[in-house]
């Protein structure tokens, strides 16, 4: 078994949190709202459902999504077992945008379950009910959490691309 990244804890709430302030010289804050509106609708495969408030006039946008994560297969007699379907986590996600800057958030963090399962219950080796498979998870979780991360910040900083007009 690997073991558990480490998360980022936010001090105050001591919920797995996601932020970051980016600098963006030379970018106004209309520049960079319409970069993370665009980014929003080509990174989630359904962006209607993925945008929950997109306000222009504050140059905010709030949304949630999910993504699957898997586990090994507990059946199986191969080793190293194949991954099956552990269900989904649920998170939010804010974008703000001021001139030369953006600042993201991504909490409140939640394994689907029958009710709101926080995922920083994975973290405590000692609880009650803990599973050495949710290392495995917040693996996955930190994973796609980088990758949002990495492809936001590229697709803000990158102007994008002009159709050519035809004549």
């Amino acid at each position: 078994q690997n073991p558990a990244p480490k998360m980022p804890v936010d001090e105050v709430t001591q919920l797995i949190t996601y932020t970051d302030v980016v600098e963006e010289k030379g970018l106004n804050k209309d520049t960079l709202f319409n970069r993370a509106h665009r980014w929003f609708k080509t990174f989630y495969k359904n962006p209607v459902d993925a945008i929950k408030k997109a306000d222009a006039e504050a140059r905010t946008i709030e949304g949630g999504y999910r993504f699957p994560i898997q586990k090994p297969d507990p059946t199986s007699k191969k080793q190293p077992a194949p991954m099956v379907s552990a269900g989904l986590v649920n998170y939010k996600i804010t974008v703000m945008c001021k001139d030369g800057r953006f600042k993201y958030e991504i909490k409140n963090i939640s394994w689907q379950q029958a009710s709101v399962y926080p995922i920083e219950k994975w973290l405590d080796p000692k609880a009650p009910g803990y599973d050495p498979v949710f290392a495995v998870y917040l693996k996955q979780v930190d994973d796609y959490m980088k990758d949002l991360i990495q492809s936001l910040e590229r697709a803000i900083e990158t102007e994008p691309l002009k159709k050519q007009e035809e004549w």
